[in-house]
């Protein structure tokens, strides 16, 4: 009986012994990558400042990591990569999901960005119909606060919040530019940074600014509306190649499982996503208009 059960012992105890010797590995080497991915966050400081995410940087950090497993299982069990190819696509899937965490930040920094700009002529307006009335600019800000939606109300909160605390305005005006930087708001900082020095009539000034912004929005319609069927076309060329190659993998089973299982059907893939990203971006490019 003895002899029977020594032979699950020991192999109770090995199972054992590498449970325990994994679950210390696997914790030194989560908390490691889960520092790496909170330092490459924290790189994007500005963006997720720009973009209004609250969420901590070590819960974007996590998600971060769960995106990259989850690319990399996919990856794994739909293509069947070897374990070589298995280990060299996890960077890879890596760069996917910090190309594409980059890209929502930009995107939603740019949305804001774009909202914050077109609130600007009426917080000008707010600005300057509270000095003609005797508040102080201060008062002006509050004003905004409470007349404004947001990304204006809590960006101009978050100046008046400073103000509160000590800071001098120009510096926490300064730091408004840099989280939403623009002409129209670099404009309005210097206007009040040299009336705050020289003196004058910063209302009038604030009118001023507030009908050439209205002015540059009328321009910028206008050439939105012009370009739309070139920004189509665009699109539709972008697209046409994904669709067309989509549809022959479906159809084709002899071309899709050359391009699924083989070597070089893996190259040609790559090859073809490098291709149509230049692509799109390259249309971008061609399509940008500086006003």
């Amino acid at each position: 009986m003895v002899a029977a059960l020594t032979p699950l012992a020991i192999v109770m105890g090995l199972v054992a012994t590498l449970g325990l010797l994994f679950f210390t590995v696997w914790e030194r080497v989560a908390e490691r990558v889960e520092t790496a991915a909170v330092g490459f966050v924290n790189g994007f400081g500005t963006d997720i400042e720009r973009a209004n995410i609250s969420a901590a940087r070590e819960r974007v950090a996590t998600v971060i990591i769960i995106t990259t497993f989850v690319l990399w299982l996919i990856g794994v069990i739909i293509v069947r990569f070897n374990i070589l190819e298995s280990a060299l696509i996890l960077p890879i899937a890596f760069a996917i999901t910090a190309f594409g965490f980059q890209r929502y930040l930009k995107n939603r920094a740019a949305k804001r960005l774009k909202k914050f700009g077109d609130q600007l002529e009426l917080v000008l307006r707010l600005i300057s119909s509270g000095l003609r009335v005797g508040l102080s600019l201060r008062q002006a800000m509050v004003l905004v606060i409470e007349e404004s939606p947001d990304p204006s109300r809590s960006e101009f909160g978050r100046v008046v919040g400073r103000t509160n605390l000590g800071v001098p305005m120009d510096v926490a005006l300064e730091d408004l530019v840099r989280r939403m930087p623009s002409e129209e708001l670099r404009m309005l900082v210097d206007a009040i940074q040299v009336q705050t020095q020289t003196g004058g009539n910063l209302a009038k000034i604030l009118d001023h600014l507030a009908f050439t912004i209205k002015s540059r929005r009328l321009i910028e319609r206008k050439v939105v509306a012009m370009t739309g069927e070139a920004t189509m076309s665009g699109w539709v060329i972008g697209a046409l190649p994904v669709f067309v190659g989509a549809f022959v993998m479906l159809t084709q089973p002899t071309m899709r499982v050359a391009m699924i299982g083989t070597l070089i059907g893996h190259l040609a893939l790559l090859t073809f996503v490098v291709l149509e990203v230049m692509g799109i971006f390259a249309i971008r490019f061609a399509m940008r208009l500086e006003i």
